[in-house]
């Protein structure tokens, strides 16, 4: 699984935004026990804002801290953050990168 985050830069003077891209290294069983916790502990409807800090460093956490929590704030698009996280999770638990795992399925239904 890949992250895209996006940094600002200047380019010739003008603001511009740069992709860098992450893949995530290796993932720990440790990982799906911390997910298990969370799962546990946090009340997804009603997040509040330290719950999301702590998801966010999860997802750091899993791509092997490569990214800091302000990098990834700053390089995830706003509309993007809970839908990142989701993939996060939904990765650890398969191990499997949830575009794919879309495709898959469609594949699976076609006849």
């Amino acid at each position: 699984m890949k992250i895209t985050l996006y940094k600002p830069q200047k380019v010739d003077g003008e603001n511009k935004r740069k992709e860098s891209i992450y893949k995530i290294p290796f993932v720990s069983a440790r990982h799906h026990r911390k997910l298990l916790e969370y799962e546990q502990t946090i009340d997804y409807t009603e997040m509040t804002l330290e719950d999301t800090d702590e998801l966010v460093g999860f997802v750091c956490d899993v791509f092997g801290n490569q990214f800091s929590i302000d990098e990834f704030y700053d390089g995830v698009p706003s509309h993007e953050l809970v839908s990142v996280i989701g993939d996060v999770f939904f990765y650890v638990r398969t191990g499997k990168d949830p575009k794919e795992a879309k495709e898959e399925g469609n594949e699976e239904g076609k006849s």
